[in-house]
């Protein structure tokens, strides 16, 4: 409507522009603009309909050229990390790397052996290629690179880098975070924001239900496709969206219900918010955490959030067994 508008008014301007411009060179012979405004309509009535389709054709090039170099951006970073995914193939972290993530991170006495191959490359792939803010009192240090790349990297274990194709910087604080002093952790599409205090409150507890990095990065990927964190992680045109859909319709209804009647449940109740416009931004990270900290739980008590998840994320948590690495 707003572009109907403004190519309207662009097509009477230029004509009634020709008017004037024709009564200033023809002053002399004393033609006035109002002997012209009969005319100057009817060739207006007559033109605007053929002009007016490619007048909007010119009008959509300009907008999508606008913002093409984003998506180009973002697509060719996306390409680019999983092309050097590919090239880190049998890379692997160095015994003292690994040290440091078997005394702190609790899900690595979890994870099947079979994936910890691909779980180090991508870890590698990660420090690699984002950028770590320093903190207000003190700079991050590669320990602490080390242990939040780990975690998120746990859950593209078996998807593409690419999920974090946004992602542009990592903010960690030492307890408060600024402008969100009330948070433990925040995420958009392009940052995240992790208090440090909180994050080593949750890493070690690999079946708390709850973790602050598995939490804020799986809103990064659900923010990816889209630009908007209501728990469907898929875009309008993946053949799976009306499943994710229909999924977060139902399970946070029943989710509502279950801690309204005080019962027990694996996905802890911060899922059931709501927001001003009606979206569920924090079902699929909650969620998140809680299938991989609560496989056998959810898949016992939410069987089709299991499902849809284990899909999604490609792998199996209610099958792992604890194993003591070192």
């Amino acid at each position: 409507m707003k572009n109907n508008v403004l190519i309207f008014s662009l097509f009477l301007a230029v004509t009634i522009g020709g008017g004037i411009a024709i009564e200033t060179t023809n002053a002399e012979g004393e033609l006035k603009l109002s002997d012209l405004m009969g005319p100057l309509l009817l060739w207006a009535i007559v033109l605007f309909p053929l002009l007016y389709f490619p007048m909007i054709r010119i009008f959509k090039m300009i907008k999508s050229s606008s913002s093409t170099p984003r998506k180009k951006l973002n697509d060719g970073r996306g390409q680019q990390l999983d092309e050097r995914l590919k090239e880190m193939e049998g890379e692997r972290l160095s015994a003292g790397q690994r040290k440091i993530i078997a005394d702190n991170v609790g899900l690595y006495h979890w994870l099947p052996e079979k994936l910890i191959n691909p779980w180090e490359e991508r870890i590698l792939v990660f420090l690699e290629n984002f950028h770590f803010t320093d903190m207000a009192h003190g700079p991050v240090t590669e320990e602490m690179r080390l242990l939040v790349a780990s975690e998120a990297c746990l859950l593209i274990v078996r998807r593409p880098l690419s999920d974090y194709r946004h992602l542009q910087r990592i903010h960690l604080w030492k307890d408060v975070i600024e402008g969100a002093e009330g948070a433990a952790g925040t995420a958009t599409r392009h940052d995240v924001n992790l208090s440090w205090k909180n994050l080593m409150d949750t890493i070690s507890c690999a079946r708390g239900g709850y973790n602050l990095t598995l939490h804020e990065f799986a809103h990064v990927i659900d923010f990816a496709d889209d630009g908007i964190a209501q728990s469907i992680p898929v875009g309008r045109d993946s053949a799976n969206y009306d499943e994710w859909e229909k999924l977060v319709d139902e399970e946070h209804a029943k989710l509502v219900d279950t801690y309204d009647s005080n019962s027990s449940y694996p996905i802890r109740a911060y899922a059931t918010l709501v927001a001003r416009d009606g979206t569920r931004p924090e079902f699929f990270s909650c969620a998140t955490s809680a299938f991989f900290e609560r496989g056998s739980r959810v898949k016992r008590q939410c069987p089709n959030v299991y499902e849809l998840f284990k899909k999604f994320y490609g792998v199996d948590p209610a099958s792992w067994r604890k194993q003591k690495r070192v």
